[in-house]
């Protein structure tokens, strides 16, 4: 009995001091503590957006009837055009969340002629970055001033004579100085226009309101149950198998004080709990309650603080190691799953995958409210983090900027004196700088070499996602640390200028996560192969990357290559065991791998680990030879180069120089862009027979004559044509670019979907199918430089739908004019007509295919060295013609007789000295004085 006695006097002493350490912790960073006002908790909050999620808005009808009332009745007070309209209320409440309702409100969206939403994010006013946010929101285009000055006469002009509504939201401070100055260009707007606030200060309200202070109270206790039954999935089945369930429910729900993030985090707690009410009860009455001050915010923290201690082991790890994140950072699933593992936080059980397990706890906490969803990526609400700082803030160390490079902790200064207690340190610079001081004046490198015998992480984040900053001092230190960092096992350099890793890489033996992402890398030194423990390497949005030797072989560890845009180089000698690596690569979308010609390849090592099957993820592949070696090789490497059937969306393949094409690429069933380049096969594969493809591009094939494999044969454009009428079923973009074995269009039938047909620099192509006229939805031929083409086939171009034609040195090679055949006068829907090098035309013929029709709207001609004169009728009945461009016509002397049609807006010549000087008479000048724009040189 003793012995039982004093377990329970010592288990609840142990929970009284765990819940005293516990609030202790929170005074300074969630708003306990008697400085709550100024505490750098507030600093980097949550960034908002004007997007609502209609299923999470409860109990806020009358309150949003009164604030839409007051802002279509109102025209603004007598003295002023501006009008001010405040929400109030504490934090968790509900104010982003009404104000997202009001301003997506149809009645509203007429009312206004624009809107604009500025979340303002920073404790400090800054009248530019607010007035620079609010153009981009109404413009949906970046703004490139940064001087308030400049961008307020830009704001003013956006607003003139406009009713507007623009909302600032979770405005902490405002004085009435920076009011005054930031309102100065909100005052041109038409009477009527206004602003919404929303802010927890009653100072901000009273300096800024000039309609009307809505003062935003807790839900009611109907409400909040209404969301409890919600977020812990309670339905009536449910309650009527669990009577006393819904007592216990409602009970929960009037202590959460009508803040709906309380109700909503407790609803997740509660939710794999629905069916044990004595689960719910423990919850209830849980001494969580009774921590309570009289600073705290209508008792939020004690529901935030129950729910995250009743969140399991594993959970409660990665939850507080979310607070290494700065506050309102945005990231993808994908992002920190990856950081829980490199730094051990998921418990592998031997039948899933890490990632998978991984992906569980995410969606876990998501459920739970500890995460929130914002478009396709991920936030922590600011009091969400709050909590997970006062948890995690003797271990995680985050930095933020300050002013003169200056560098506060998120962590309300705790351990800024006590480096060495520091596990995991993180900063997100935004700006260039050499270096940076902390609070106590000492520098960040002197900061984190202190700390360097105890860090396990070591995150680093630039702020541009597809380049990189300099930040001296890094690359200055980066040897000695890595020699220093012997327990580290994350390491995140993402976005930082580093142009190479110091072989001292070796000395990071317990390294799990390596991120070097938008660096300036181009190879990785032979140390990283030494990282024997490495489970995830990050290689996104880098140039050409060149591994070295035995990496896949000697990485045995690897889990994980995540790679977004990986462009890589193989070195010389290398063998196929290098693409094991590539297994690996389950998240890439886009691979291009280069000199290809270096790897050897026997029969044997054609197995599953050195495809990219398993990347379900590979929409891009580009795979380039730069040199030629043995057909045999290529041809073997190949086929082990398989991406998965069902993902790829694009293929590249550039100087291949097998004699055939791989098998795999006639079962790519989505493909849909398909580039081909200096390959030396004389016979291409089937892509006729791919159902998705859209765009084809074929350049620089020598060998190729326009014959196409059809799986167990060969044939050309010439043979069979009535058997493969369903080839190309959705191609709507082809070019082909120098193929001088060419002599005709080498698509076996007429393709109904081909939108666009481009043919460049075709030596030998003499002739079109006679078939021509079947592409029924063709609107753009392009022909350059096919010199042989003498005509086109007797039923001419598609006529229905052809919008643009140009021409550029086709026609009889010795004579140098037109190809016949044409027949313009057929095109009904032509729109832009360009004609270019015809050296050898004298006069156009006045054949009634040459005669222009009547919806043409741009006409450009070049290069007719020997052209004298124009048609006479040929801009008679051109009603919408209005651009006219003629260069290098230097024996042209004159326009058409009459003057040009009236809707012409632009005329430009160039390069023909007669025509230009007579356009100084005034008989001439007369045919072109109606134009409003004219240029002649």
């Amino acid at each position: 009995m003793v012995a039982s006695r004093m377990r329970e006097i010592n288990g609840s002493l142990a929970d009284l001091s765990s819940r005293v350490n516990f609030k202790l912790r929170l005074e300074k960073t969630v708003g306990l503590g008697k400085e709550s006002s100024s505490s750098s908790s507030q600093k980097g909050r949550r960034q908002t957006t004007s997007f609502l999620d209609e299923s999470c808005f409860y109990g806020r009808e009358t309150d949003k009837s009164s604030i839409i009332e007051k802002l279509l009745r109102s025209n603004g007070p007598d003295e002023e055009t501006l009008g001010v309209l405040a929400i109030v209320g504490i934090g968790g409440l509900g104010k982003t969340t009404l104000a997202q309702s009001v301003y997506n409100d149809e009645n509203v969206k007429i009312h206004f002629n624009l809107r604009a939403w500025v979340s303002i994010s920073d404790e400090k006013v800054d009248n530019a970055k607010i007035t620079k946010a609010i153009i981009e929101s109404a413009t949906r285009n970046d703004c490139k001033l940064t001087d308030l000055e400049p961008l307020q006469g830009k704001l003013e002009e956006m607003l003139r004579e406009k009713k507007f509504l623009i909302v600032l939201d979770d405005v902490w401070n405002m004085t009435l100085g920076d009011w005054n100055e930031l309102k100065k260009p909100l005052m041109f707007g038409e009477k009527g226009s206004t602003v919404i606030v929303t802010t927890r200060s009653e100072s901000v309200s009273s300096i800024m309101a000039t309609l009307l202070i809505h003062h935003l109270h807790g839900l009611g206790d109907e409400f909040c149950w209404t969301i409890l039954r919600k977020w812990a999935s309670i339905d009536d089945n449910i309650l009527s198998s669990n009577p006393k369930l819904e007592e216990i429910g409602r009970k929960i729900a009037r202590k959460c004080k009508g803040v709906p993030l309380a109700v909503k985090t407790l609803g997740g707690l509660l939710h794999s709990k629905v069916k044990v009410e004595e689960y719910w009860e423990y919850v209830l009455k849980s001494k969580m309650w009774e921590l309570e001050d009289d600073d705290d915010e209508k008792g939020i923290m004690p529901a935030l603080r129950l729910s995250y201690q009743h969140l399991p082991a594993h959970l409660k790890r990665c939850f507080a190691y979310c607070s290494i994140l700065p506050k309102d950072h945005e990231f993808k699933k994908d992002e920190l799953i990856p950081l829980w593992m490199g730094e051990g936080l998921i418990c592998p059980d031997g039948r899933k995958q890490t990632e998978d397990i991984g992906s569980e706890y995410f969606d876990e906490l998501f459920f739970r409210s500890f995460l929130q969803y914002r478009f396709s990526r991920f936030v922590m609400h600011d009091l969400i983090h709050d909590l997970a700082q006062s948890i995690s803030t003797d271990i995680c160390f985050g930095l933020e900027e300050e002013p003169h490079n200056e560098l506060s902790s998120r962590n309300n200064r705790r351990n800024i004196n006590t480096p060495k207690k520091i596990r995991h340190l993180s900063l997100f610079p935004t700006k260039l700088i050499d270096n940076y001081k902390l609070e106590n004046s000492v520098t960040l490198d002197q900061f984190v070499k202190s700390s360097s015998g105890s860090l396990r992480t070591f995150l680093m984040h630039g702020p541009y996602p597809w380049c990189s900053m300099e930040i001296p001092w890094l690359g200055t230190h980066l040897d000695s640390l890595f020699a220093a960092w012997k327990c580290l096992r994350v390491l995140s350099l993402r976005g930082i200028k580093i142009h190479e890793l110091p072989d001292s890489i070796r000395n990071l033996k317990l390294l799990r996560y390596l991120d070097l992402s938008s660096t300036d890398i181009e190879r990785l030194p032979k140390a990283v192969c030494k990282l024997y423990h490495l489970q995830i390497l990050i290689l996104e949005h880098l140039g050409i990357l060149e591994l070295p030797k035995d990496m896949g072989r000697k990485l045995v560890n690897i889990q994980l290559v995540k790679i977004r845009t990986f462009n890589y180089k193989v070195g010389h000698g290398n063998g196929i065991e290098e693409l094991k690596l590539w297994g690996c690569i389950r998240e890439c979308r886009s691979i291009s791998i280069s000199g290809l010609e270096n790897i050897v390849v026997n029969i044997a090592d054609a197995n599953e680990d050195v495809t990219l099957k398993k990347n379900k993820y590979l929409q891009r592949l580009t795979l380039e030879w730069n040199n030629v070696g043995k057909r045999d090789l290529a041809e073997r490497l190949m086929e082990c180069l398989q991406p998965n059937i069902d993902a790829l969306g694009e293929l590249i393949i550039v100087g291949y120089y097998g004699n055939r094409f791989p098998s795999w690429i006639a079962a790519m069933s989505n493909l849909v862009e398909v580039y081909l380049g200096d390959c030396k096969c004389e016979v291409l594969p089937p892509l006729g027979k791919l159902p998705s493809l859209k765009h084809l591009e074929i350049r620089r094939m020598d060998n190729w004559n326009g014959e196409w494999s059809l799986g167990g044969g060969r044939a050309n454009c010439d043979e069979h044509n009535g058997l493969h009428f369903n080839q190309f079923p959705c191609l709507r973009w082809l070019l082909i670019n120098r193929c001088p074995k060419l002599r005709t269009l080498p698509v076996p039938n007429p393709i109904p979907s081909l939108e666009s047909l481009n043919l460049d620099d075709c030596k030998q192509l003499e002739s079109f199918p006679e078939w021509t006229h079947c592409f029924t939805s063709l609107e753009v031929l392009n022909i350059y430089r096919c010199s042989r083409l003498k005509a086109f086939p007797n039923k001419g171009l598609p006529t229905n739908k052809l919008k643009e034609l140009k021409l550029s040195g086709c026609g009889e090679k010795k004579r140098k004019i037109l190809p016949k055949g044409v027949g313009l006068h057929m095109l009904t829907s032509l729109e832009k007509l360009t004609i270019k090098k015809c050296s050898g035309l004298k006069y156009f013929p006045l054949e009634r295919e040459w005669q222009l029709p009547t919806s043409l709207q741009d006409l450009t001609l070049h290069n007719f060295k020997k052209l004298e004169a124009l048609p006479s009728n040929w801009f008679t009945g051109l009603t919408s013609l209005k651009s006219l461009e003629i260069q290098n016509a230097p024996r042209l002397a004159s326009l058409p007789e009459g003057r040009l049609p009236s809707r012409v807006q632009y005329l430009r010549i160039s390069g023909c000295p007669l025509l230009r000087k007579s356009c100084k008479k005034y008989e001439e000048r007369n045919k072109i004085a109606h134009i409003p724009y004219i240029k002649i040189t």
